[in-house]
């Protein structure tokens, strides 16, 4: 394929959905950036490998140097960049994103309904699988004769490009407290708890820093999940379930949380011209005068922790005091001094 037949691959890629493309990019950016890229940038783009070896700062800058899709010329872009958008958007062999408009969003939590509050993502996205993939005929397989639920799945955003090619891995899972398998929650707020934000593509519209949290369809085949309902005394807590077999769970959707780090400064900016233009006196006013902390204060602040871990050892200490023999002498001892000088004092009464 020349160049120009990649060009119009990629308008037709990024004016097909906007958002979703920029997700993909973003993704892809996250998993790169990440001191995990060796295990979440799965696949790796073969343009990057050289004798086996990953060329992770090369791709990197690559990265850095692409354009906002909302400012991207394509015939302007050199061949490393045109090269690896089109890995990036036309190349990958893996599901497809789809934008969920606004007014679907209902529909789509109906799928998973929660009982506690939860935080409403900014963009969600449908992962469309092809009927022909393995993994999507090995999961409808799976589903004859079970039922099938959707519950949530939380992950740092640097994990779903792998995610989203290659599915959730049991064996990938470092959670795994209550046996090793896929964990999955009924409530959304369990699993976000699992998914903080982290850094993206700088040039993203979703925004610089992402959380992710997916939907998953489960086949509730009692061989391979457990939740809490099939057991009272079950260790796994309740409103989470356990999947044992990766061909169990499929991908369903992704809920995406953005912001950008810097999209406070215009505000402090535009703070700090409202706050010059305020007559001097009433800035007096506004002024609040703190007082440096002493000496002590600030070596106390600095040694917080040798002043934690000396704390702990003498209350060892003192514990192990008030227990030996010695200490319980040297205790009855003084109260019989006390209880003599009380005596001597007020005197006592004969029996």
């Amino acid at each position: 394929m020349n160049r120009t037949e990649k060009c119009s691959a990629l308008r037709n890629a990024i004016d097909r959905d906007h958002t979703a493309a920029d997700l993909r990019i973003s993704l892809v950016v996250a998993a790169a950036k990440s001191f995990k890229y060796d295990s979440c940038l799965l696949p790796f783009p073969a343009d990057y490998i050289v004798n086996k070896e990953k060329k992770i700062d090369e791709l990197n800058q690559v990265l850095d140097s692409l354009p906002a899709l909302s400012e991207i010329v394509l015939e302007e872009l050199d061949e490393p960049q045109l090269e690896l958008l089109y890995w990036i958007l036309c190349k990958q062999y893996g599901p497809g994103l789809r934008s969920v408009p606004k007014a679907d969003f209902d529909s789509v939590f109906a799928k998973a309904p929660c009982l506690a509050a939860f935080q409403r993502p900014q963009f969600i996205f449908e992962v469309v699988h092809r009927d022909d993939a393995n993994s999507e005929r090995r999961f409808r397989e799976n589903r004859t004769g079970f039922q099938s639920h959707h519950a949530y799945h939380g992950s740092k955003v640097f994990s779903f490009y792998s995610i989203l090619n290659y599915g959730l891995q049991q064996h990938l899972n470092k959670t795994s407290v209550f046996g090793e398998g896929i964990y999955l929650s009924e409530e959304l707020h369990v699993s976000q708890m699992f998914a903080p934000t982290g850094s993206g593509w700088s040039r993203s519209t979703l925004g610089s820093h992402l959380a992710c949290t997916a939907i998953c369809e489960y086949v509730d085949n009692p061989a391979y999940v457990k939740w809490q309902e099939d057991n009272q005394s079950s260790s796994i807590p309740e409103k989470y379930v356990l999947v044992k077999n990766n061909e169990m769970v499929q991908l369903r959707y992704l809920l995406v949380y953005g912001n950008s780090r810097n999209s406070a400064e215009p505000k402090r900016q535009l703070a700090a011209a409202v706050d010059s233009k305020q007559p001097q006196k009433q800035q007096q006013q506004q002024r609040v005068v703190v007082a440096p902390r002493n000496r002590c204060a600030r070596w106390m602040a600095a040694n917080k922790s040798w002043l934690l871990a000396g704390g702990y050892v003498a209350m060892l200490f003192a514990i192990g005091l008030m227990n030996s023999r010695n200490a319980h002498y040297m205790k009855q001892m003084f109260l019989n001094k006390i209880n003599g000088m009380c005596s001597a004092l007020f005197g006592g009464e004969d029996t």
